[in-house]
């Protein structure tokens, strides 16, 4: 039996119309690989394809010391259905701990039904945690646990220590062999005709995007070495994957970094295809390294085609800059991406008309736009909440919105915001696959939809 059972609680729900990226979670992975190497004894369970009630029933059979649930806003409901149920199966002989993005950002939306939330990076901290239960030993004032004391009160300190590279680079990487993979390639190559899995080659990102959530790194940056990466590349290409997602939040922060891990690829004669996150401010000469080494297509966090948004936002680029650096990878064959939000908290009807005038203009492989939501923990969702434009019933209630629908109180109508969205996806649909009938009604889509827009609320 288990002393610790991890588990991942998102559940895998057909969306028509959406295909949808699934991946086994990686920070889980990576704890209870370091966990296993301390000497406990650990049990992963994902949800995903099997589901709540499944992990309930394999949870009780561990009986364990300790229970661990992942948890990103959109699985808030379920990880509170796991901790309850489990609760009531096995009382007070096992110590539930929720931990993640939300509980980092906004414990006390777990403080109960869990009895702890951690907060921060969780492999050094569940390693003590473990050890003093084992002992018999406290381990409530341990940094980076927050519980509820006798009143009722939210105490304890909000993040563990962030692990120092000296000892990250000496961690072992995510157990990928916990991982449910005949599962995930299934689902993959029926739904997109290859294989996908992700790795992390580093953590977090020194930029202060202010709708961005950085609940569990902060703004920092630290690399995992180069061995490191290459080993967990070979680890997840050996368990029959054909292309990796390189999940760091840009992947070519540390560019020279970035060309060392594209040169090991090339020297190890590893045949894949990758994809990353990326920003626009890097050589060309990267970009052809990177083409070289087997990267198929690079996601741009564009966002807005205005620069007062942008600047609002907290970036550090320009239109223009996007323009040149989609415009260089192209040019070595590498497909881009690019993400775009709409509804931006002081966004106007000029800004919104920007964006659809300059989302044509780059040669887009895939294009994103979605309405803005604000996360709990970004400096975006304290703003919208001090401007009055989001209630504290609303703030615990937003998550259940569908998509593309309007969480807090905007400057334009959700059906406004929807109608640019919808916009800018038809002139782009109708180039990528319309030919020169595309091209030629592309403009007259743009056109009309900004006649239009414009006299909307």
């Amino acid at each position: 039996m288990a002393e610790v059972v991890l588990i991942y609680p998102y559940v895998h729900r057909e969306a028509p119309g959406r295909k949808l990226w699934l991946f086994p979670p990686l920070g889980q992975g990576f704890i209870a690989a370091y966990l296993r190497a301390r000497g406990h004894s650990v049990r992963f369970l994902d949800c995903t394809f099997r589901g709540t009630d499944w992990a309930i029933e394999q949870a009780v059979a561990e009986k364990p010391l300790v229970v661990g649930i992942y948890c990103m806003v959109t699985m808030h409901a379920d990880a509170l259905i796991l901790a309850r149920s489990l609760r009531e199966r096995l009382g007070r002989d096992v110590l539930l701990v929720a931990g993640g993005p939300m509980p980092s950002g906004k414990p006390q939306a777990f403080l109960p039904p869990f009895d702890l939330v951690m907060g921060g990076e969780g492999e050094l901290l569940w390693d003590e945690l473990i050890c003093r239960l084992k002992a018999g030993r406290p381990y409530e004032e341990l940094a980076g646990l927050r519980r509820l004391d006798g009143a009722g009160a939210l105490t304890g300190t909000a993040k563990a220590p962030l692990i120092p590279k000296a000892v990250l680079t000496q961690l072992p990487m995510p157990a990928r062999d916990l991982f449910d993979h005949e599962h995930y390639r299934d689902y993959w190559l029926k739904t997109f005709g290859y294989a996908q899995t992700p790795v992390f080659t580093a953590r977090g990102c020194p930029y202060g995007c202010e709708y961005c959530d950085q609940p569990i790194f902060g703004a920092t940056y630290r690399e995992h070495s180069i061995d490191q990466v290459l080993t967990d590349i070979e680890a997840a290409l050996s368990a029959g994957y054909t292309h990796i997602w390189f999940s760091d939040d840009i992947f070519m922060l540390n560019w020279q970094r970035a060309l060392k891990i594209c040169e090991e690829i090339l020297q190890r004669g590893l045949k894949f295809k990758w994809d990353c996150l990326g920003r626009v401010d890097v050589q060309r000469k990267v970009f052809e390294r990177m083409a070289e080494a087997g990267c198929e297509r690079i996601f741009f966090g564009v966002e807005s085609g205005s620069p007062r948004v942008l600047r609002q936002m907290g970036k550090r680029f320009s239109p223009e800059d996007v323009y040149a650096a989609i415009q260089a990878a192209n040019s070595v064959g590498i497909k881009a991406a690019a993400f775009f939000q709409v509804g931006y908290p002081g966004e106007r009807t000029e800004d919104i008309l920007a964006t659809l005038r300059f989302i044509p203009t780059l040669p887009l492989d895939y294009l994103s736009f979605t309405v803005t939501y604000p996360l709990p923990g970004t400096q975006l969702f304290d703003r919208v909440v001090s401007e009055g434009r989001l209630s504290p019933t609303e703030q615990s209630d937003w998550q259940r919105a569908g998509h593309n629908v309007l969480t807090y109180r905007a400057d334009h109508s959700q059906f406004k915001l929807r109608s640019a969205i919808y916009a800018a996806r038809s002139r782009f649909l109708a180039e990528k696959h319309l030919g020169g009938l595309g091209r030629a009604i592309g403009p007259a889509i743009t056109r009309v939809a900004g006649l239009a827009i414009a006299r909307m609320r």
